[in-house]
């Protein structure tokens, strides 16, 4: 099954190092941004809703793997703006965030980016191509099942975009999914 073209260009309004990269015919995209261009950028409407994001930045030691950081937020712009604003959890230089659109049943949306906050950090332990530092975020108690499909689709996806961009955090070659 084919995800998608890749396409990559300029959010309006965006400062100019910031890119929006999609799958085209799919509902993901991503927004690559860099830490000091995080403040103008946090006016862009794909981060007022949720999803999942990674603060990327390098090794301890410039041989050591590169760091990641995986978290899921309601409001992506300020979660990201409280990393950047307080002390974050590593010297990170780039985001990388993925709004999630709402599951067929909205109020489950919380639930849903969690979920695939999960599958992202286990992906990520499982390649070993960055050291993840956080830990293992905690499953929702309530997952109603027609929820397991769009997590692998957001996984694949993200995994996917996020190659594309240069971070292989989840492996190097996207896993189909039908």
């Amino acid at each position: 099954m084919m995800l998608g073209e890749i396409r990559t260009h300029h959010p309006e309004g965006a400062p100019e190092e910031v890119a929006l990269v999609e799958l085209t015919g799919r509902p993901f995209k991503a927004l690559c941004i860099p830490r000091k261009a995080l403040e103008p950028a946090n006016a862009l409407p794909e981060l007022s809703d949720g999803g999942v994001y990674f603060l990327l930045g390098p090794g301890h030691r410039p041989e050591d793997k590169p760091r990641v950081f995986i978290g899921s937020a309601s409001d992506l712009a300020h979660q990201l703006l409280h990393w950047n604003e307080r002390q974050s959890p590593f010297p990170w230089h780039r985001a990388v965030a993925f709004p999630l659109a709402a599951p067929r049943v909205p109020r489950f949306h919380k639930e849903l980016n969690k979920l695939v906050q999960l599958h992202c950090h286990r992906g990520a332990v499982r390649a070993q191509n960055h050291e993840v530092i956080n830990q293992e975020p905690t499953c929702p108690s309530l997952v109603p099942a027609f929820i397991e499909r769009d997590i692998k689709a957001s996984r694949t996806a993200i995994q996917t975009l996020l190659f594309a961009l240069g971070h292989p955090v989840l492996g190097t070659r996207p896993r189909v999914v039908s």
